[in-house]
């Protein structure tokens, strides 16, 4: 019964905005968000509890205890509890809880080990001090909270919102210095790029004066942006400024610095439904901006920008139709790009560029670098293991005999200090993560010791290092000493480094390191 109390109230809410936009008075947008700020997000709540319960943490965070009513975002952490990037859903007049009933990517991120920050940015139409200031206090609360990788952020907004996410990372890769991140991807679904045009577009809807919605928001744009700059035939620069795309302005304009930015722009493109429902041509929406911005990016040398034709229609979780919907993006293709262009590693897509060969009996298991277990490793890449078949069995005289591949994006700084550091991280979190599972006393702990020195460099090494680690073998809960041989390869590739860690128990003359040597000899820069 309360579900359907609640999914009533909310259809009157939502057929009320509908009507009042329609009414042909011009609507004012900041009185409406004030007022209905409380009410909406109680509703909404209410309507996701459940939903969310059952299946995601959805925390509220706030980051200006001056203002608790306002200043708040709410963070969703993913399903594993290890963060790999961030995703940063952003709206303008509605309040976060909007987002999370309209939107399916935050539930995608959820299983794909992103955290999703969702966030209002308040009655803004563009990228003034207002709302890059609040971006950046949401950004710094994050990073400081989850420890968040600054280097791996995407932005995603609606409508307005998009035109501020678009310009903020403009300006994150204008004066990086004065910013919290260096965002990776940003995308906007049905976004005016061009603030100049965006005018030209509130002119036109008035003069038609056909849809009343489009009229009252094109009074209500108009009068919002001219008591902030001025009128744009007076001081057109202030516009062009806060604009991330200016398609009449010199080219390249501010669109210039999203040159390493993977971008993405969503548009419903049905244009046979804006002709009918509201006499728009494709010149009468924000498509031929947004495909202008893309094509001189493509053209300054982004290969990684891209103009999607939605493959749905708009439309809101209220089943009404509109280009301004989060229902454009397909999700899963979506958090798939994010990934991607963050450098998040997904063992069930990865494809190597490397040849590492797989005995027959052997296992394989890979996983990102730094390992969640060890998040102090200065590493950043993929790590490739390879188990012997006797790897587990204590009888086996396999027994703990297995190779690593770490490859690390960049060319890694690596010597007798950094591996030593490095190992005795991963070796310590591999056994504190079996501790509870494996049910080790606290009497039985020791602490890891790892001895690594330089040895002779074999053929087609950069450098070749050999040592030792002490550690608790947690299977046996004894203490043990793996010997080591780590060769740094030299390969042609100078994006990427290759480090090979050959491990056993047992001695350098055992047979055992003739399998892992001829392991290490099959290892190919190039995959052929």
């Amino acid at each position: 019964m309360i579900r359907i109390l609640c999914n009533i109230y909310k259809q009157l809410l939502l057929g009320w905005i509908f009507l009042y936009s329609i009414s042909g008075s011009v609507i004012n947008f900041t009185e409406m968000y004030k007022n209905f700020r409380f009410i909406f997000s109680c509703v909404l709540v209410i309507l996701i509890l459940p939903y969310s319960a059952n299946s995601q943490n959805t925390e509220k965070i706030i980051f200006n205890r001056n203002d608790s009513a306002d200043d708040y975002y709410l963070a969703i952490p993913p399903l594993s509890g290890n963060i790999q990037g961030v995703q940063v859903l952003m709206s303008s007049f509605m309040p976060p809880e909007s987002i999370l009933s309209e939107s399916k990517l935050q539930n995608v991120a959820y299983g794909n080990d992103l955290l999703t920050i969702v966030a209002s940015l308040g009655p803004v139409l563009s990228a003034d001090s207002a709302p890059v200031n609040r971006i950046n206090l949401i950004l710094r609360n994050v990073i400081e909270r989850y420890s968040a990788d600054t280097s791996r952020f995407a932005l995603g907004a609606l409508g307005y919102a998009g035109n501020i996410a678009l310009r903020y990372t403009e300006m994150c890769y204008e004066n990086p210095k004065q910013f919290p991140i260096l965002p990776k991807a940003v995308f906007a679904m049905n976004c005016p790029v061009d603030l100049p045009g965006l005018v030209h577009w509130c002119e036109n809807e008035i003069k038609k004066n056909y849809f009343p919605g489009n009229v009252a928001d094109g009074k209500y744009i108009l009068d919002a942006l001219e008591k902030k700059y001025g009128s744009y035939a007076q001081h057109p620069e202030k516009y062009i400024q806060v604009s991330p795309f200016y398609k009449d302005g010199q080219f390249p304009g501010n669109e210039k610095f999203l040159s390493k930015v993977a971008v993405r722009l969503y548009y419903d493109t049905d244009i046979e439904w804006e002709l009918k429902n509201h006499r728009n041509s494709y010149y009468d929406t924000y498509i031929p901006d947004g495909s202008e911005m893309i094509k001189r990016l493509l053209l300054e040398g982004n290969e990684n920008a891209e103009f999607i034709s939605s493959k749905q229609p708009g439309v809101r979780s209220n089943g009404m139709r509109t280009p301004f919907s989060w229902s454009l993006p397909d999700e899963v293709d979506c958090i798939q790009w994010i990934k991607h262009r963050l450098k998040i590693f997904d063992p069930q897509t990865y494809s190597p560029t490397y040849l590492l060969p797989v005995p027959e009996g052997w296992s394989v298991e890979r996983f990102s670098l730094p390992p969640e277990f060890a998040k102090d490793i200065n590493f950043k890449g993929v790590e490739d293991v390879r188990f012997a078949a006797g790897w587990g069995d204590v009888k086996s005289v396999e027994y703990w005999s297995y190779a690593f591949l770490w490859w690390t994006e960049g060319i890694p700084k690596v010597n007798t200090a950094i591996l030593e550091k490095s190992l005795k991280s991963y070796y310590s979190g591999l056994i504190s993560r079996n501790i509870t599972p494996r049910k080790i006393p606290d009497s039985k702990l020791m602490t890891t010791i790892v001895s690594i020195h330089v040895a002779k460099t074999n053929a087609g090494d950069l450098e070749t290092y050999s040592g030792t680690i002490s550690m608790l073998d947690y299977m046996t809960q004894t203490p043990m000493v793996l010997n080591a041989l780590i060769h740094v390869k030299n390969c042609p590739d100078n994006n990427h480094g290759f480090l090979f860690f050959e491990i056993s128990p047992k001695p350098l003359a055992d047979p055992v390191w003739q399998k892992l040597n001829k392991l290490y000899e099959g290892l190919d820069c190039v995959k052929p």
